[in-house]
């Protein structure tokens, strides 16, 4: 409802001006923006306004920042020199731009909200690198780092520079400006039946460290829950991250665990691993003699992991994919202490260890392009290919073998980007297969459309995951494939969903609002092991919305959106939603091959 109303605002403001307007000015957004900015300080209230929606214009680049770009363009000429200094700079969320780093915040306004942020610490941007002062210059592994460095949540932009010390020096500088966003997320939820408020701060003290803390208030007889959590993404440069979460439900339910994990971050990296900690107390309902009882239990879980990474060849490009063997071997132990006589004699709460080893095969890089997931932020895409085998031995009451496959294609084509990602993963029983999967997810989206002035990118995901031999309990549903289904109610062992999006990126500006008009639509099926999909009623989702995107304003893209539900088995027939305020989460999947596993079915 804010958005909407500071939306108006922004209109009539634009209205008034035109009218008491006599001359047009040329075309262009920032002209007409400029004008407004220039009628808005004519009065108080204005004013004030004005400073608190809107940005003021973005500067124009400097001499000195197109050198900076100009030198940034090409890795290669400083290729083999020697690091001799990195200099980062990290700046406030609010009135600072790339174009021109010289510029500072000049409202009392911009800097009371600066005052509120910590700024990310200088070296918590080097602890993310990957080259280090006094270092051959590598291409491949500066850019890396850019990459790594932009892919935290607490930075909105990221820029990296490389500097001659002097004319035919062997050395040269690299200058690193990181921009941060407002960090800290407010969180209030109200519903009939629930009262949910928290808070996240994804930039915790400036560190880049993640806390949460939430409270869920149940407006019946049952328990209230509190969640919390907080997360370390890099101790000291290793790129080893801690998770620390403590949730609790009553006095029956909890779950605490604390994790340290390293993945491969990078197609350079060597090794991988990690431990993973935790205990779970919940209650569960069995049936006994057409009798309900239910029983509590506590389980213990360890899981110890590790991957060694061979690259093929010993040097590569900074345009070329990085290929890479891989070993990996877990061990996983499920146990239930203090068991219960009733769960032994209804074969629940069963101890449990897994053996899992695994070989494979990567190869892959990073792309960078625009206007895919993040509107108008630079992105990252995997591109590439894995391939890989999982051998595993269960063990409870019986010992089963377990086997599994995987194989992973991505890449940019001429009619667009698209990526497969196929497994197939079963337990092997004394005379049969057991507990299988067959999983196939595929990620399309075509290249830039320019029809006229409009450009249109169509996102295409299809996802089928099919149960082999699963037990009764083995129940399928939607979940975020396909939202809005919570309530259906159908034995499956098997699911399809097409979710198709068509995103539209409009010419129309409006003192610099531009906007990214957008449908979609989502078809699910669910089907059993007795009669596939054939008695499967056809589930489907229909809805538009509107990206709205604004680079003077501090809060940049925001979204409204209506969903259409012909059936919603629970709730009944033509159902509709609103304001969800995100689009389809679509997504990259990378081609890495580390923790070795069971095939997700879920």
């Amino acid at each position: 409802m804010v958005y909407r109303l500071l939306f108006i605002f922004s209109f009539l403001f634009l209205v008034s001006y035109s009218s008491i307007a006599q001359v047009k000015p040329p075309n262009q957004d920032s002209l007409r923006y400029s004008a407004f900015e220039t009628y808005s300080q004519k009065k108080k209230v204005t004013r004030f306004l004005h400073k608190l929606i809107f940005k003021p214009l973005k500067p124009k680049t400097s001499d000195i920042d197109k050198k900076k770009a100009k030198a940034s363009k090409s890795y290669r000429k400083v290729e083999g020199k020697v690091v001799r200094t990195i200099h980062v700079s990290t700046f406030d969320p609010f009135g600072y731009y790339v174009q021109d780093t010289t510029l500072k915040p000049e409202s009392f306004y911009l800097k009371a909200a600066n005052s509120l942020h910590i700024k990310t610490q200088a070296g918590i941007i080097k602890n993310l690198l990957l080259f280090k002062e006094n270092e051959t210059f590598d291409s491949l592994l500066v850019r890396e780092s850019e990459r790594l460095v932009r892919s935290q949540k607490y930075l909105r932009d990221v820029r990296f520079y490389t500097v001659a010390t002097a004319a035919n020096s062997d050395s040269v500088d690299v200058i690193i400006y990181t921009y941060d966003v407002w960090s800290i997320i407010p969180e209030l939820n109200i519903s009939p039946s629930f009262v949910e408020t928290g808070i996240t701060d994804n930039n915790f003290a400036g560190l880049g460290h993640q806390f949460h803390a939430d409270r869920k208030w149940k407006l019946n007889d049952t328990p209230n829950t509190t969640r919390l959590g907080y997360y370390v993404p890099n101790i000291s440069n290793s790129y080893i991250s801690s998770n620390v979460r403590y949730i609790f439900t009553g006095k029956s339910d909890s779950l605490k665990s604390i994790e340290l994990k390293r993945t491969f971050h990078t197609p350079l990296t060597k090794w991988a691993g990690g431990v993973f900690l935790g205990q779970m107390k919940t209650a569960q309902n069995y049936i006994h003699n057409d009798t309900i009882y239910q029983l509590h239990s506590r389980v213990n879980e360890q899981d110890y992991w590790g991957a060694r990474s061979w690259q093929v060849l010993k040097k590569y490009s900074a345009d070329a994919p990085v290929s890479n063997y891989i070993l990996s071997a877990r061990i996983l132990r499920l146990s239930y202490p203090q068991q219960h006589p009733d769960a032994l004699a209804a074969n629940l709460f069963n101890n449990q260890t897994g053996f899992f080893a695994g070989i494979g095969f990567t190869s892959r890089k990073y792309i960078r392009d625009k206007l895919i997931f993040d509107f108008g932020k630079v992105e990252d895409v995997p591109v590439g290919q894995a391939f890989g085998l999982t051998f595993g031995l269960d063990v409870q009451k019986t010992k089963r073998l377990y086997f599994g496959a995987k194989a992973a294609l991505g890449n940019y084509y001429s009619f667009g980007y698209l990526s497969a990602h196929l497994e197939y993963g079963s337990y092997v029983g004394a005379n049969s297969f057991q507990q299988g999967a067959l999983t196939s997810r595929i990620n399309y989206f075509t290249k830039l459309i320019t029809i006229g002035n409009w450009k249109i990118r169509q996102f295409v995901k299809p996802t089928v995951i099919v149960g082999l031999n699963r037990l009764a309990t083995d129940n399928l549903t939607f979940n975020e494939d396909m939202e809005g289904f919570e309530k259906l109610a159908y034995s499956a062992t098997s699911m399809m969903v097409l979710t198709l999006q068509t995103q539209s990126y409009s010419p129309w500006n409006l003192i610099g609002f531009r906007f990214g008009p957008y449908i979609f639509s989502s078809f699910g099926m669910l089907g059993n092991g007795t009669s596939g999909f054939s008695h499967s009623r056809l589930y489907t989702v229909l809805g538009l919305g509107m990206l709205i995107k604004n680079d003077y304003l501090m809060f940049s893209t925001f979204q409204l959106s209506m969903s259409f539900y012909p059936y919603i088995p629970g709730d009944g027939y033509n159902i509709f939603k609103t304001n969800s305020f995100q689009t389809s989460d679509y997504g990259f999947r990378d081609f890495e091959i580390s923790k070795p596993g069971i095939v997700v079915y879920r």
